[in-house]
């Protein structure tokens, strides 16, 4: 029976793990708050990175969990760039939504 207790102490963090993996198709997605960025781009539409877990993870985890979804989420609609407040290093939690954009080489 003390098998049980330790694996509901690390069932959160195998879960937190899995609901964010980024793979060399999402690597290429980039998320940014700077509007030149996306300025020639195609949009594409709105995607939220909320995982749910914000009372119980630490705000800079928070940020990065949150930022991988808005790639992993941007990459699923085929997007380029994800234009999001999340992108700002002093992001404090609150929105987590993005704008996808889909941008040409150039």
């Amino acid at each position: 029976m003390t098998m049980k207790p330790r694996f509901l102490i690390l069932l959160p963090a195998l879960l937190l793990g899995a609901c964010a993996y980024q793979t060399s198709r999402t690597s290429i997605v980039v998320v940014t708050n700077t509007q030149g960025v996306i300025e020639n781009c195609q949009k594409l539409g709105e995607i939220d990175g909320d995982s749910g877990f914000g009372s119980v993870v630490p705000l800079d985890k928070m940020r990065e969990l949150t930022l991988n979804r808005l790639k992993i989420r941007g990459a699923d609609m085929g997007g380029t760039h994800v234009f999001s407040e999340v992108a700002d290093i002093k992001w404090a939690g609150g929105k987590t939504t993005g704008t996808v954009y889909k941008c040409n080489p150039g």
